[in-house]
């Protein structure tokens, strides 16, 4: 699941950078604020997504295992 994020990722940062790109990067444009505030809220974007994936990720992973342990834990001992 980490590569397909990772790869979407910068693909989507490389296809932003071509498609915001203005010609001669006039920061006394109109439209610089805007592109600007554009382009770094998609990279802000992308990186808040990578960490929530991951910290949803380690929250369902310690889930799980605290259950499983307690499932483990509460199971009668085979009889030998």
């Amino acid at each position: 699941m980490k590569k397909p994020l990772i790869a979407s990722g910068l693909l989507l940062l490389t296809a932003a950078n071509t498609a915001l790109a203005h010609p001669g990067h006039d920061h006394s444009d109109w439209s610089s604020p805007l592109v600007h505030t554009l382009f770094y809220g998609a990279i802000a974007a992308v990186i808040g997504t990578a960490f929530f994936l991951s910290f949803v990720s380690r929250v369902t992973n310690v889930t799980t295992l605290s259950k499983r342990r307690i499932e483990h834990a509460s199971c009668p001992a085979p009889h030998r």
